[in-house]
């Protein structure tokens, strides 16, 4: 199964059914893969998966549900998505710096509860996450070499993209010279 593929039959059973969201919305107050009524949503979907990308596909499809309704237009990476909270967040505050510092640290059995509450204030102010990006990214979550947390913290942490730089460097230029 591709992410992608999978976010799209999602998305087609909560339209044929509302009930599909409300039921994953509900399934992530358990452990993944652990709440039988989310089971005829997912299940269909995860033939031949480990049980590590099982239990991940179900944590990713609880957090989409919990945003679904407010997550609309090109989705980011979740390290971009929650960048962007955090410039919008009043100067100073390190709530979602922390947050996502807790998120990179967390192991298998933290990550259901500290992603959630990272994606549940995405969905709150309407910065929409790219899905299967971030399902693929769960299913290696579990590697030595932690591979997905280093690229996570390389994203958050970097710099603006170099023809933002240039504009502001040449509007401060601009500024000074006036």
């Amino acid at each position: 199964m591709h992410p992608d593929e999978f976010f799209q039959k999602l998305t087609q059973r909560a339209e044929a059914d509302t009930a599909v969201v409300a039921v994953l919305r509900r399934s992530a107050s358990y452990d993944p893969g652990l709440y039988p009524p989310a089971f005829p949503s997912i299940e269909p979907y995860i033939h031949g998966l480990g049980d590590w990308q099982r239990k991940a596909t179900y944590l990713a499809a609880a957090c989409w549900a919990q945003a679904t309704r407010r997550d609309h237009g090109q989705g980011l990476t979740l390290p971009a998505a929650a960048r962007t909270l955090h410039n919008h967040q009043a100067m100073g505050s390190k709530n979602i710096e922390q947050r996502f510092t807790a998120l990179l640290d967390a192991d298998s059995d933290e990550l259901q509860w500290r992603l959630r509450h990272l994606t549940s204030q995405l969905a709150a102010a309407a910065i929409p996450i790219d899905w299967p990006v971030l399902l693929k990214d769960l299913w290696a979550w579990n590697s030595q070499t932690r591979h997905v947390q280093i690229k996570w913290a390389r994203e958050f942490w970097s710099n603006p993209p170099a023809k933002n730089t240039a504009k502001s460097a040449s509007k401060s230029s601009a500024t000074t010279t006036i």
